[in-house]
C-alpha cells in the first residue's frame, strides 16, 4: 500500500524562462488511479518522472509512505515502482519470458517462482503463456508489446505504477481494449497508479481522479464527474470539450454518479443496470423502458445504488455549473 504526497514540488530547467513544474501540492491515496491530463509542455510527464527520480526536483519533497524519496537509494525506490512508457521498451534480443523476468532475476528470485510469475502475468494480460512466452518482441503486434510491457512492470508486484502515455502509439480499437484490460487489472490489484495522457476521453474513462495541468500548475484536481459538471474555469471547460456532454457521459461510469444504497432491496430485473455501465447507457435504458429511475446492481446482481433521470439531466443542463446538485460518492 503506497500513498504519495507532493509538497511544494518545483522543477526548473536551466536556461528556461518558465518553470516546468510550479510548487505542486498533491496527495494521492493508496490504491487510487490518478490521471495527469494536459497539453504538451504542461509539466505532467516531468512530475511523473520526478516520482521515481528519473528527474530530480529543484525544490520540494516527494514522499512515499512517509519517506522522502531522496532519502532512499534510487534502486530501492524503483523496485517499488513499475514504469510503463509509450513504446513498450522491451529488449529486442530477449524472449517475452526473459523480458518479464528482468526485475525478478535482479532480485534473486528462484527459477520456479519466476516461471510461476510469468505464467500468472501473461494470463492476467490475456496472452496465452504457451503461445507467447518464447516469442520475441518483433513477433508481437503493438498492442501485444504493450501488454508485455505492462506485465514486465508488474513482475515484482510493485505497489506503485507510473504510466507515461502507454497507449499513445496504438490504434483506436486496440487502445480501447488495452484500457479495458487496465481497468480489469486495477480492479484486481488496487495499485497506486499515476497515468499521463493528453487524451481527454482516456482520462475520463480510466481515472478515479484527474489532475489537469497548465504551464506547470495544477488547475483542477477532481473526479471525472466533477470535472465535467463543475469545471473550475474556461480552460478546463475547453480542454474537456464542455459542449459535448453526450460524449462525456458515455465515458463516466454509472457507479461514480449513483446514489449509494446500503439496505437490501429486491427489484424487477428489467429496472436494473450493471455497475460497469456508463451514464449514456443508463439514459438510453431509461428512455427505452420509459422509467425515470434504475437500480444499479453489482456482479452478484445485488442492488448497490440508484440512478435517476434528474441526476443525468443535471449534467446535461446548459447551466450545469450552477444547477448541479449531484452528490459524488
Amino acid at each position: 500500500m503506497s500513498k504519495i504526497v507532493f509538497k511544494d514540488v518545483m522543477k526548473i530547467y536551466p536556461g528556461n524562462e518558465k518553470n516546468a513544474v510550479n510548487n505542486v501540492n498533491l496527495e494521492v491515496n493508496s490504491g487510487e488511479f490518478i490521471v495527469f491530463l494536459g497539453t504538451s509542455g504542461c509539466g505532467k510527464t516531468t512530475l511523473l518522472k520526478m516520482t521515481n527520480r528519473l528527474y530530480a526536483q529543484t525544490k520540494g519533497q516527494i514522499i512515499i509512505d512517509d519517506t522522502d524519496t531522496r532519502e532512499l537509494p534510487v534502486n530501492e525506490l524503483r523496485r517499488k515502482i513499475g514504469y510503463v512508457i509509450q513504446q513498450s521498451g522491451l529488449f529486442p534480443h530477449m524472449t517475452v519470458e526473459k523480458n518479464i523476468a528482468v526485475v525478478p532475476d535482479m532480485l534473486g528470485w528462484d527459477k520456479k517462482k519466476i516461471a510461476q510469475r510469468i505464467e500468472e502475468l501473461l494470463e492476467l494480460v490475456h496472452l496465452d503463456p504457451k503461445v507467447y512466452r518464447s516469442r520475441y518482441p518483433r513477433q508481437l503486434s503493438g498492442g501485444e508489446q504493450q501488454r508485455i510491457g505492462l506485465a514486465r512492470a508488474l513482475a515484482a508486484d510493485p505497489p506503485i505504477m507510473l504510466m507515461d502515455e502507454p497507449f499513445g502509439a496504438i490504434d483506436a480499437i486496440t487502445r480501447t481494449k488495452l484500457q479495458d484490460e487496465l481497468i480489469h487489472i486495477q480492479k484486481k490489484l488496487h495499485k497506486t497508479i499515476l497515468f499521463v495522457t493528453h487524451d481527454v476521453d482516456e482520462a475520463l474513462r480510466l481515472a478515479d481522479k484527474i489532475v489537469i495541468m497548465k504551464d506547470g500548475d495544477i488547475v483542477q484536481f477532481d473526479t471525472p464527474l466533477n470535472i465535467i459538471a463543475k469545471p473550475k474555469n474556461d480552460f478546463v471547460r475547453d480542454l474537456i470539450g464542455g459542449d459535448d456532454i453526450i460524449r462525456q457521459i458515455s465515458l463516466i461510469n454509472i457507479s461514480d454518479a449513483m446514489q449509494k444504497v446500503t439496505e437490501t432491496i429486491t427489484v424487477d430485473s428489467t429496472l436494473t443496470i450493471s455497475d460497469t455501465s456508463d451514464l449514456k447507457s443508463a439514459l438510453a435504458a431509461m428512455l427505452k423502458s420509459r422509467t425515470e429511475q434504475l437500480y444499479v446492481v453489482d456482479e452478484r446482481t445485488q442492488v448497490i445504488g440508484i440512478i435517476n433521470f434528474a441526476q443525468i439531466q443535471a449534467l446535461l443542463s446548459p447551466n450545469k455549473k450552477e444547477k448541479h446538485a449531484l452528490e459524488v460518492h
